[in-house]
Parts: C-alpha cells; sequence; structure tokens
C-alpha cells in the first residue's frame, strides 16, 4: 500500500495551523510545532519504519527544498495552467484559481483548495495517492530537466506533465492539493517544518548522518546496513550516545557523495567573532569571493574520475569541465608521484584570474565562465 500522502498532509497542515498558536503567550515555554511533530511521530512511526514505506519518498515530501537534483522547470504560472487543465477547470475557475497573481493575496496552492473545495473528488478506499506515486511522479518530471542531477536525468522518460500529475490531482483532496502544489514548487511558506527535531524524531541519527553525507539516499542506506540497521529509533539518551560511537566506526566517506558543509555563523564585528570562538582552538583561513566546489577524484573511475559538487549539493562536473585539467596537473593524477593513492575529497572556491591585471577578477565575473547545465545565464549584456 505505501504510506498514504495525506498522512503526510497532515502534518504540513498541523504546523500551519499552529501559526496562530506560536502568537500567544503559551508558546514561548512550549513550541508548538514541536508538539505537532512529536504527536504526527507517534502516530505514525510504526508506518514510516514499515517495509512496505519509501523512506526517501516520505522524506522528500517533508522537505522538497533538499532535493536539488530535482528540476521541474515549473513556477507559478505554468504550473497554475497545467492544473487548470489537469482538473478540466473552466473559464470562471479558471480566473478563481488565478487570484494568487493578486499581489499581497493567496498562493497558488490556496487558489487551487478554494477552487477544488467547490466540487471535492470523491476517492474510493484503497485508491487513495500514496507518497511513493508522487515521488515517482516528480521523478518522473524532474527527468526532463537539463537542469536536474545526472542520476535523475538518466531515468529520462518521454512523459508529458499533465499525465504524470493528473491522475494524482484526480485523487486528492482540496486540502492535500494544496501541499502537492507547494511540494512542486519547493515552498510550504508560511509553515516551516522544523528540520533538526523531524529528523531525530524519525531516527536519531539521521541528522548526524546528512551532516556527513548530505544526501537522504545515501543516509538511508547507511541506516540500512550493518550493524546500524539493529539499532533502535528512538534510544534512551544515554543508550544513543552509546550506540552514535559505534556507528562512527562504521563511517567512512565515500567520493560521488557531496559531504555535509558546517553550519556558518556571521560574526558582526571582532569582538562578537572571539565571543563565539570562546577558548575552543580554532583555525583561520583567506576568504575569497568565489563559488564553492566540492571535488571528489577516485583514480579507478577513469576516465570520469573526478566529480565536482556546488554549493547546494549538485553535480556540476560538466558545467566545470574547464578546470578538470588544472586539477589533473595541479594533483599530478596518472604520474607516479601523485598527491593521493586512490581517492580525495577537497573543497575549493572558484575564482577568474586575470592574466591581464594579474589579480583575482570579481565574482559576476564567474558567469562568463561557468554554464548551468550547459546554458549561459545572465551573460547577453555582459561586457567582451
Amino acid at each position: 500500500m505505501g504510506f498514504k500522502f495525506s498522512w503526510l498532509c497532515d502534518l504540513l497542515s498541523g504546523l500551519e495551523d499552529s501559526r496562530i498558536v506560536k502568537a500567544s503567550t503559551a508558546s514561548k515555554n512550549l513550541d508548538p510545532d514541536t508538539r505537532v511533530v512529536a504527536r504526527w511521530f507517534s502516530q505514525h512511526g510504526k508506518r514510516l519504519h514499515h517495509k512496505t514505506t519509501n523512506s526517501l519518498a516520505v522524506l522528500s515530501g517533508l522537505f522538497p527544498e533538499k532535493r536539488s537534483d530535482r528540476v521541474y522547470w515549473l513556477q507559478d504560472a505554468s504550473l497554475a495552467r497545467v492544473v487548470g487543465r489537469c482538473l478540466l477547470l473552466g473559464s470562471s475557475r479558471r480566473e478563481e484559481l488565478d487570484r494568487w497573481r493578486i499581489c499581497g493575496g493567496t498562493d497558488l496552492g490556496q487558489c487551487i483548495e478554494n477552487v477544488m473545495r467547490q466540487a471535492e473528488n470523491h476517492i474510493p478506499d484503497g485508491q487513495e495517492v500514496t507518497a511513493e506515486e508522487v515521488n515517482t511522479a516528480l521523478d518522473r518530471i524532474a527527468s526532463r530537466c537539463k537542469f536536474s542531477g545526472p542520476q535523475v536525468r538518466r531515468q529520462h522518460a518521454a512523459v508529458d506533465v499533465e499525465d504524470a500529475l493528473a491522475p494524482l490531482y484526480r485523487r486528492l483532496s482540496s486540502r492535500d492539493a494544496k501541499w502537492l502544489t507547494r511540494m512542486i514548487l519547493k515552498c510550504y511558506s508560511p509553515v516551516i517544518v522544523p528540520e533538526t527535531f523531524t529528523l531525530r524524531s524519525f531516527h536519531f541519527l539521521l541528522p548526524h548522518l546528512l551532516l556527513f553525507q548530505d544526501s537522504f539516499d545515501a543516509a538511508l542506506h547507511t541506516l540500512s546496513s550493518e550493524p546500524i540497521r539493529h539499532f533502535p529509533p528512538h534510544p534512551e539518551p544515554g543508550l544513543a550516545r552509546d550506540l552514535g560511537t559505534i556507528a562512527v566506526q562504521y563511517l567512512s566517506p565515500m567520493t560521488g557523495v557531496k559531504i555535509g558543509r558546517s553550519e556558518y555563523y556571521k560574526a558582526r564585528s571582532i569582538k562578537h567573532c572571539c565571543g563565539l570562538a570562546g577558548r575552543r582552538r580554532m583555525s583561520l583561513e583567506r576568504k575569497y569571493d568565489g563559488e564553492y566546489c566540492q571535488i571528489h577524484i577516485d583514480i579507478a573511475k577513469r576516465p570520469d574520475s573526478i566529480q565536482i559538487f556546488s554549493k547546494s549539493g549538485k553535480d556540476s562536473t560538466v558545467d566545470r569541465a574547464g578546470i578538470h585539467p588544472i586539477l589533473r596537473e595541479s594533483l599530478r593524477i596518472g604520474e607516479r608521484n601523485c598527491s593521493f593513492s586512490r581517492r580525495c575529497i577537497l573543497e575549493g572556491e572558484l575564482l577568474v584570474w586575470s592574466d591581464k591585471h594579474g589579480k583575482i577578477m570579481d565574482f559576476h565575473k564567474l558567469r562568463k565562465f561557468i554554464s548551468r547545465s550547459g546554458t549561459f545565464i545572465g551573460t547577453e549584456n555582459d561586457s567582451p
């Protein structure tokens, strides 16, 4: 059967309803969002860890913005047209759907709920939409877009967006259609899912694993590996510390999976900076105004031994092909005195150096040399 999409929407709607509670004085003592999430996991915990539930589908639904590898090429205007055709809306209801265009009004998701509420879909028992169905449909839609990650594009199917979404929208309630719309747009605003608490409620190790490997797929694979798969998802605090220590022994970085970045804080002054550092030992590095990249190299994967990830976690290897020769030369890849034996992971800033001016150029110069999935964006009016 899988995990019903309506159960996922129960959590999102609960968080939306808690916005009013947040404004009260009582919320200062207890975060209402935390209470909503805790109640939802206590209700659906067993289903979430059942063998018929696709955990990746559920997590992708809770945190759509983390799936940087999926790009749908759908914004409000285009999605509104698609949904209008999926629901076979007449002219008057299409006009009502287009009220999202009014500045300061409701968003597209809310407009879709308002329109569909006028004639709710009849959903027979056993025909409910599942999170797995939604995940599959979004994978298929994203596979069409060249801005999606290589793994997603590899599943490329000649699918029509309406053909993929119509079976979903026609089997959803108005409330659930609202959340599907916001999921596709990767914005649940004004709802904010409390990330760390939600991930920890799923499995106590999940927030830590995502700091280690910034990928739901990789983190879930680790949770299903030996001996971690035998760990209880919510142990007592003391046992959790011991199990965490054991888990560390079985973790090792993998090339091809982006390593999570540390959390960064911006200091307002030197005094504030020293206060943040406290008495800890700190390392200092010069900050270059470039574009972050994480470089994975596995010599055994020749000729495609280099893989480059952007700050968002997207695979940008092809777009940054221009620095591949420089990497091979500087690391002496393929030579006897190579800087490493088999694999390495590097972090750095991508910069433009001008031989003419003898200095590093401004950040905006990067766009002339780096494409986005083969497309140079915003360079039409740039000077030579």
